[in-house]
């Protein structure tokens, strides 16, 4: 995991920096928002003593399902191949919510994308595609329970945290250096090899791009 943060690190320091080799027009920085609606569904064996007083043990599969309703918000960085091909990186922070009848939960989480891009023409209006994935940093949860109070929790730092991410949309120029991008959005997130938990999010990004 550390080395792939160490290389989104040094692909983000490579985009915002110049080159000789590469003209000031090939950069771009952009501002996001991606509201979203995630579904998460977890299945776990638990060992319980027998009701019956018996003195065993009995294994119990118990599965519990969640939608949370949230919002990522971020900066990009971009770099172009050519008219077609680019590749963009940044920092997104993500907040979303759980509210169940008895629980209600609120998390927040930082995430740095590393995605590749395709333009499919230079028109002003054009298709817009783009596939990646996140990696995520630890997740901080606080949950309110009724007579019992907020309890903080923060993941583990051993459980996996890469989410591949796709979207198909388009972008437009409505001036010179100045362009918009919405895209429609699939993240799934892979659960740790412990664990079964299917977990994915389906949101709308969109980007207010400036090229430098």
């Amino acid at each position: 995991m550390k080395s792939i943060f160490y290389t989104s690190l040094i692909l983000a320091g490579f985009l915002f920096s110049g080159s000789d080799a590469c003209s000031q027009s090939k950069f771009a920085v952009s501002a996001n928002v991606t509201p979203f609606l995630g579904h998460s569904k977890t299945t776990v064996d638990v060992i319980l003593p027998d009701s019956g007083g018996s003195g065993t043990f009995t294994t119990q599969r118990w599965t519990s399902e969640a939608s949370p309703k949230g919002i990522w918000i971020g900066l990009n960085g971009r770099f172009s191949f050519s008219e077609k091909w680019s590749a963009s990186t940044g920092l997104w922070y993500g907040y979303y919510r759980i509210k169940a009848k008895n629980v209600d939960s609120r998390s927040h989480t930082f995430s740095i994308p590393l995605v590749a891009n395709l333009q499919t023409s230079d028109r002003k209006l054009s298709p817009y595609f783009s596939a990646g994935a996140f990696w995520n940093f630890a997740t901080t949860s606080r949950l309110t329970i009724p007579d019992i109070g907020t309890v903080t929790f923060k993941s583990d730092e051993n459980i996996s945290r890469i989410s591949p991410t796709v979207g198909a949309g388009v972008i437009y120029h409505f001036a010179q250096r100045l362009s918009l991008i919405a895209q429609p959005t699939f993240t799934y997130a892979i659960p740790p090899s412990n664990m079964d938990i299917k977990a994915f999010q389906v949101g709308l990004n969109l980007q207010l791009m400036v090229k430098l």
